[in-house]
């Protein structure tokens, strides 16, 4: 496979996916406009292109407790991938239901959200709290994702942070999380 790149003025790239490891085309891709840059174009001598790169991440300047258009919520922060997951920000979402519910209905509920939206893990609760205790229930119990458990799950208290292990049939709060991937 070649690329070639003729000319540069503007590109932006936004590659989105679950994979941590470029395709060959975008690999490719990005050899030819490295190849590129600063290169003199034939005709004029002039490089072809005016590019500046930064590291900066597409997020870099959420700040904890803003709402954002990005993950449809406020921002929490940045969540820690486990398990060969990449690292993401983290946003809590503005839905709640109306009632207490338990576990099951609870995994459901913030699926039913869509577009990746889901219970908070274990940690991401322990961000939550540490970051946005201000925009949750801390008189109730909230539901997390996490599993402890065939028959119990990870709570989390939001008044003093404290997380135990509860019956999936006991009725819970519930928020629900997206997070997209750094």
């Amino acid at each position: 496979m070649q690329v070639t790149i003729e000319h540069v003025e503007h590109l932006t790239l936004d590659i989105s996916g679950k994979s941590a490891t470029p395709s060959p085309l975008f690999q490719a891709l990005m050899a030819g406009i490295a190849a590129s840059v600063g290169q003199p174009d034939p005709d004029t001598g002039k490089p072809a292109a005016n590019v500046q790169t930064s590291a900066r991440p597409r997020f870099a300047a959420l700040k904890i407790g803003e709402r954002s258009e990005h993950g449809g919520g406020i921002y929490a922060g940045v969540s820690r991938g486990l398990d060969g997951e990449a690292d993401g920000h983290l946003f809590l979402l503005d839905d709640k239901p109306d009632d207490k519910l338990d576990w099951k209905a609870a995994v459901a509920w913030a699926e039913s959200l869509g577009n990746g939206a889901r219970l908070p893990t274990r940690f991401e609760s322990a961000l939550l709290y540490a970051n946005l205790q201000d925009q949750l229930d801390t008189e109730a119990w909230h539901w997390t994702g996490t599993q402890y458990s065939d028959s119990s799950a990870w709570g989390q208290y939001f008044n003093d942070g404290y997380q135990g292990n509860l019956t999936k049939s006991y009725e819970a709060r519930a928020r629900a999380v997206r997070r997209l991937v750094l």
